[in-house]
């Protein structure tokens, strides 16, 4: 099984929320000092991480968040909000 996708979150409150946006997928809420949103991946992978990605930013417009840190095969990206098309 693959590893999940993981989203810094600053809050457990924004978490929740965005765990609300991600319902169509698995997701799990961790708290160690921080907070991080833990979503499995379902369904055909490229497709999910896209899936994923777009919400995280339609989250981010409605949190107004700056970004966040978003983990995913070892690799750390930093998603900031979305610019205006």
């Amino acid at each position: 099984m693959a590893e999940p996708l993981r989203v810094e979150v600053p809050s457990a409150e924004l978490a929740l929320a965005l765990i609300e946006r991600l319902r169509m997928f698995p997701t799990e809420l961790t708290e160690n000092g921080s907070c991080e949103v833990r979503v499995t991946l379902v369904g055909n992978p490229d497709r999910a991480v896209t899936t994923v990605l777009h919400s995280v930013d339609e989250w981010l417009a409605e949190t107004g968040l700056d970004g966040v840190q978003v983990h995913l095969d070892e690799r750390t990206y930093t998603l900031g909000q979305p610019q205006p098309t």
